[in-house]
């Protein structure tokens, strides 16, 4: 079998297919610490953790992603599942810098009181808002 010479990549959301590119590479920010992937990459499925996402090395598109999976079939196929991602030139770069700061002074007053469900609510706002702020300032 041939390896394939491009990466098809779908990044999709609960609401839709955000992207969808045939690329020579792609960078994601995984639970792990960030990994890149190129044509003819082994078969995986990583956990993304909210970040910056690069699609393309010729042509960049960068996106900020919340968490999810990503995973590279045989074939090359590229399946991104997040619960949110969003061009950087869609982003308001001040409301997400606004909406980090006061996610990060709620987590801060939280101290000792047990995490919970509202607990993780604001890890994940917080992380949606850093993720934003980071890829505007990579851009």
């Amino acid at each position: 079998m041939a390896l394939s010479t491009f990466l098809g990549v779908n990044l999709v959301t609960p609401t839709g297919v955000v992207a969808h590119a045939d690329t020579d590479s792609l960078q994601a920010p995984g639970e792990q610490g960030e990994f890149e992937l190129l044509p003819g990459h082994v078969p995986m499925l990583a956990a993304l953790k909210p970040g910056v996402l690069t699609i393309g090395t010729k042509q960049r598109a960068r996106y900020a992603v919340s968490s999810g999976y990503l995973r590279i079939d045989p074939q090359g196929s590229v399946e991104i599942l997040v619960e949110q991602a969003m061009p950087t030139d869609q982003i308001d770069a001040e409301a997400a810098r606004n909406e980090l700061k006061v996610a990060e002074a709620e987590l801060a007053k939280w101290g000792e009181k047990p995490h919970d469900g509202d607990y993780d609510n604001l890890v994940a706002r917080a992380g949606w808002a850093k993720a934003r702020v980071d890829a505007v300032v990579a851009h």
